[in-house]
């Protein structure tokens, strides 16, 4: 793995705060073929990505989603910087929703294993595809941020984008120039994360940061 991976990764900030300034094709494409080279289940690539830049339709999607979840997001408590900032910035996006110039959905049909196709395995083929569009995004200079913002107001989603019912969708990507600067991600210590060898208790003392 490269270094300029790695570096993606380690900077790969979520970007609630995006300008309205257009993406170029291009990017865009590069980004969701990104999403292509991920693993899947057998290889079955059972995934597709709804790429929404038509206006009316982005406003739709807003609207159906901010009236479900604007509400709950400004009633949370917000007991730290950690949070504050999250919520906010959760609060920010969900105003500015319509503006993103990209809103990206990952979804997938049941395809595999090909005999007995089971559910499971559609969420193991879309969130690596989608996790690799953030990590491209990044590494070309755009602000991504991964929600699941759909699932408040998935019927009128479906309705608008004509998703067909056995489409299981797994998130939904805003895409855009970042107002914000990337850098290093807040995470736990890798030595509270690995275990040699077997299971060796409760490594972490406090909570992760959010």
């Amino acid at each position: 793995m490269s270094n300029e991976v790695l570096e993606a990764m380690r900077t790969c900030r979520a970007m609630r705060h995006l300008l309205p300034d257009p993406v170029d094709d291009a990017l865009v494409t590069q980004v969701v073929e990104a999403g292509t080279w991920a693993p899947s289940p057998g290889n079955s690539q059972g995934r597709d990505v709804i790429v929404v830049r038509d206006a009316a339709t982005k406003s739709a999607i807003a609207t159906a989603i901010e009236s479900a979840l604007a509400p709950a997001v400004a009633a949370m408590e917000r007991p730290d910087r950690t949070h504050r900032l999250m919520l906010d910035g959760t609060a920010h996006l969900l105003s500015t929703l319509a503006d993103c110039p990209v809103l990206m959905l990952v979804c997938g049909r049941p395809v595999y294993p090909y005999v007995a196709p089971r559910e499971s395995f559609v969420w193991s083929s879309i969130y690596p595809a989608a996790q690799n569009m953030v990590v491209a995004a990044r590494s070309l200079g755009l602000g991504t941020v991964f929600t699941t913002f759909h699932g408040v107001a998935e019927p009128a989603i479906r309705e608008v984008l004509e998703i067909p019912d056995d489409v299981l969708i797994g998130c939904l990507i805003p895409m855009g120039w970042p107002l914000r600067q990337f850098g290093p991600v807040n995470r736990v210590p890798v030595d509270q994360v690995i275990h040699e060898d077997r299971w060796r208790g409760d490594l972490r003392s406090v909570p992760p940061a959010m």
